[in-house]
């Protein structure tokens, strides 16, 4: 069979990381590497792709058509299906995702005829060979219409194969994140086994934690051509011995790479030589959540951490010449002083880089709030991008909020001193940055003149 697989581009109304941000789309990478030997294999990365989805589809006739997304995709998806079957009534349209996987009912189309909902590395293959005739109908997998009902799934399987890269070989040249040029992803470990109140991420796994074996880690690793390397794991620094035996292998291995990764701000303030010692193998960047510099704000996210640990931690990153990609939520409850606070503190902490995040409530988190404080519709899926403003704020207008979040924005990305310190990077991706970050701001500006009833 001809399996097409299609990473699609967000709707205009995502507020968009991919202008300051575009990474491989990894786990269609897994995916049709399972498949591939048996089946003829395709990857559209929709984002980059010059081409049409009209003119990809004449082109490869496919069979199979695979997409996958977070909840801002599903439009785009569920457009995309409704457009295959248009051109051609018998193809298959298979759709997969960290949503999908938890609510599969919010992705609503006659077009859509699979949706895998549980370990697709096990159940893809599984499902491809049923659509060919091959075998059964595996489990963890729902026909058209049909919903999740109480029925039982199987257990965590968190198998992964090493992916064949070659697959996206000619977009790999414009994956980016921030200043990291042509940047891989490299996945080593599944969920966290924190508990924070406002985070999608543990919901994936049911609270489940597992880490690959370092030595199969490394055997990918070394087949990765990219020198820059982001590790998407929820929380890479997280046990030190494990941390501490990657650090050994790089160095046995004489493996010379630059790791952008995640990490918590108490083990950084916890661990300064195990920074110290990784930034000597290539460590160059940590996203470190924040969250807030108000402890009462972390106790309510049940983040474990404090306004002093984020300020020890950073005074580690910075000693040690890491830079810190922070995280901010921005709660309904600021005024302006909260504003200011945070622009205070992201200065004293010398933060060149941040993302501001609108507290968003996504379904499955542990926080309890009010439902009837959003003022978007859960279904309107392009606009739950954790950049829209999904609760009502409490003491500003609307857009007044949101001039607040791009003038916190502006005065941490757009600082003369941090621009300077950006020199340090290629050209190429200094201007690469600057025309991303005016894309966003754009986007905030129309979010104020809407809020505002200017459009």
């Amino acid at each position: 069979m001809k399996v097409v697989f299609i990473r699609p581009q967000p709707s205009g109304d995502t507020i968009g990381l991919q202008h300051v941000m575009i990474v491989e789309p990894l786990e269609l990478e897994i995916l049709a590497t399972l498949v591939m030997e048996k089946h003829e294999v395709a990857i559209y990365d929709m984002i980059l792709e010059r081409q049409s989805y009209s003119e990809i589809l004449q082109a490869e006739n496919p069979d199979v058509i695979c997409y996958t997304g977070y909840i801002t995709h599903i439009p785009s998806i569920i457009s995309l299906c409704i457009e295959a079957k248009k051109m051609f009534p018998e193809v298959i349209n298979i759709v997969g995702g960290v949503h999908v996987e938890k609510f599969p009912e919010d992705v609503k189309s006659e077009c859509v005829d699979y949706k895998v909902v549980r370990n697709a590395t096990r159940t893809f293959p599984q499902l491809i060979d049923y659509i060919s005739g091959s075998s059964g109908f595996p489990t963890g997998v729902l026909k058209r219409n049909e919903i999740l009902n109480g029925q039982a799934l199987p257990a965590f399987d968190f198998y992964v194969p090493i992916p064949d890269r070659s697959l996206t070989a000619k977009y790999r040249k414009e994956y980016f994140y921030v200043f990291h040029d042509k940047v891989a992803l490299l996945k080593t470990s599944f969920g966290c086994p924190y508990q924070c109140t406002f985070c999608f991420c543990r919901q994936i796994t049911d609270g489940n934690y597992f880490a690959r074996d370092l030595d199969e880690v490394f055997d990918e690793l070394q087949g990765i051509e990219e020198r820059e390397i982001y590790i998407v794991d929820d929380d890479f620094l997280l046990d030190v011995d494990r941390i501490q035996r990657f650090i050994f292998e790089l160095k046995r291995r004489n493996i010379r790479k630059h790791f952008l990764v995640y990490g918590r701000a108490d083990f950084i303030a916890s661990h300064p030589e195990i920074i110290r010692d990784f930034k000597e193998v290539g460590l160059r960047t940590v996203i470190v959540g924040l969250e807030s510099f108000k402890d009462i704000e972390l106790e309510v996210f049940n983040k474990k951490t404090s306004k002093e640990i984020n300020v020890r931690a950073l005074s580690v990153m910075n000693r040690c010449q890491v830079d810190c990609y922070a995280a901010v939520i921005i709660s309904p409850d600021w005024d302006k002083a909260d504003f200011k606070k945070a622009a205070e503190m992201l200065r004293i902490l010398k933060i060149k880089f941040v993302n501001l995040q609108p507290l968003t409530p996504l379904k499955g988190i542990q926080m309890d709030f009010d439902e009837n404080k959003l003022i978007i519709d859960r279904t309107d899926f392009a606009r739950w991008d954790l950049a829209h403003v999904v609760i009502k704020p409490e003491k500003m207008e609307l857009a007044e909020f949101y001039r607040n979040i791009l003038e916190l924005y502006e005065k941490v990305i757009l600082n003369p001193r941090h621009l300077f310190s950006h020199l340090k990077y290629p050209l190429r991706m200094q201007l690469k940055m600057a025309r991303g970050v005016q894309k966003v701001r754009k986007q905030y500006r129309s979010m104020i003149l809407k809020s505002n009833g200017y459009a």
